[in-house]
């Protein structure tokens, strides 16, 4: 595998990670959580992506389109602010269907 495509799936893995830290910081049980990028897609690369974030073991789901590659970081330990409000509202969506149908994060 190309070292660019290694540092492309580097970074989706550590933007799913930031979407879990987040959580964290909303004091939400993670272990509820499931999140991917770009689902139905091709591999990639791509310069926009998909996030969907789900409640585990339901069809309860949230999803952000056009995601600009940039906001997404690896390993600098730094979350990009637009990013990580754009989880945070995803998030919040999610706990509202959750709570809907009596299910709490």
């Amino acid at each position: 595998m190309p070292k660019a495509q290694n540092s492309y799936e580097q970074i989706l893995r550590d933007a799913l990670e930031d979407v879990f830290v987040v959580a964290a910081r909303q004091a939400m049980d993670t272990a509820l959580l499931t999140a991917a990028f770009d689902v139905g897609r091709d591999a990639g690369p791509h310069n926009e992506h998909t996030l969907t974030v789900a409640l585990r073991d339901s069809s309860i789901a949230v999803t952000a389109d056009s995601i600009p590659h940039e906001w997404l970081s690896m390993g600098t330990g730094y979350i990009d602010t637009r990013f990580s409000k754009l989880i945070g509202r995803l998030l919040q969506d999610l706990e509202k269907k959750a709570q809907q149908i009596g299910r709490f994060m």
